[in-house]
């Protein structure tokens, strides 16, 4: 797999109150967000961004399951007027397993993105610049960047891509510093510390450089959030408070709900179709479930997607006692296992099954 996690941040207001009277955040999809973080609207119409404030509260924070030898954290980024007297702007950038050694492009005095390498942790960290676009990324507007970290000790590489267009890009580099595989991928600032000026995020991806497709700069993507629309073929799991499944499981309120009780059981939906685009091409599915266990022991659900006669279903996902949002990818079409197209997509059903 290559395409590891999306997110466009429409699906959910991280100010929002869960049933425990507590702000949402991004609790499951984020290791750490802002608790000043605040949704706006997006790059489209109808479509949402994360707001990340400038101050103590830091940024957003994403950790993967497992460690990589490569990365590649791609976003939409807007980052507000600001004095450039000051620290210079975070933008994105990644992180090691060990949190001691990061690679991260900010904005600099003169509007051009300049790499850093960021060497320890917390406070104590030091920032080595590496070097500087020629590109600008003017403040206010949108602009798309994409950070690719390849470790090596002598052979590693980094790039930086803005809007499409290859900015900064060096080989033969030293990208371990004795640091362990890339974990972590983050945007506003560097986990840990406050975000020096206010950068709005959206259509965020992370990848690494394996597999045979998404292995690489994904350009300027778009994410968007489908919901269930009607109950697809299989209905196996008990309804609570609603006429059907897909009602219960449109509206993100605890008060309507499915539930499973054994192991083994699926229930799949019809989501909504995609937007009208000239020529889509879908980089992978993401199944984005709200979820948490009932009963103590272990709760676990795995995502599942059934196309034409072919049935996949992700790894385990273990749920907490909270609600949290959880997430299962599909790189690719389970029928005939190939890159998804859109006639597939809409034909196809996803959903849940429990383990």
């Amino acid at each position: 797999m290559a395409l590891l996690f999306i997110d466009g941040f429409d699906h959910y207001d991280p100010q929002a109150l869960d049933p425990f009277g507590d702000p949402w955040l991004a609790r499951g999809k984020a290791a750490y967000l802002s608790p000043q973080a605040t949704r706006i609207q997006g790059r489209r119409p109808s479509s949402y961004a994360l707001r990340l404030p400038a101050g103590a509260g830091g940024g957003y924070v994403k950790n993967l399951e497992a460690g990589r030898t490569s990365l590649i954290v791609g976003a939409a980024l807007r980052v507000a007027p600001f004095e450039n007297t000051g620290e210079e702007p975070v933008l994105l950038g990644v992180r090691d397993a060990s949190a001691q050694v990061a690679h991260l492009v900010k904005l600099g005095e003169d509007g051009r993105l300049k790499l850093y390498r960021r060497t320890g942790s917390g406070m104590s960290g030091w920032d080595q610049w590496i070097s500087t676009s020629v590109t600008t990324a003017a403040v206010r507007g949108w602009h798309y960047v994409e950070l690719q970290v390849v470790q090596g000790t002598s052979n590693g590489t980094l790039n930086v891509r803005i809007n499409g267009v290859l900015a900064i890009t060096l080989s033969a580099q030293n990208t371990t510093q004795g640091g362990g595989p890339l974990l972590t991928a983050f945007a506003g600032s560097v986990p840990g510390q406050p975000c020096p000026v206010t950068v709005d995020v959206d259509d965020l991806y992370l990848a690494d450089t394996s597999g045979t497709i998404n292995n690489t700069f994904l350009g300027d993507v778009r994410v968007d959030a489908l919901q269930a629309q009607a109950n697809g073929a299989q209905n196996q799991w008990t309804v609570e408070g609603a006429a059907s499944a897909w009602e219960a499981v449109s509206d993100g309120d605890e008060a309507t709900a499915i539930r499973a009780a054994t192991a083994g059981l699926r229930q799949t939906f019809d989501v909504e179709a995609l937007p009208v685009m000239t020529t889509p091409a879908i980089h992978g599915v993401q199944v984005t479930l709200l979820a948490r266990k009932t009963d103590a022991g272990t709760g676990r659900v795995r995502g599942i997607v059934a196309s034409g006669a072919q049935t996949a279903v992700s790894a385990d996902i273990h749920l907490q006692e909270q609600l949290a949002w959880h997430t299962a990818l599909f790189e690719r079409n389970p029928n005939g296992n190939v890159p998804w197209t859109e006639g597939a997509f809409n034909a196809a059903e996803f959903g849940l099954e429990s383990a």
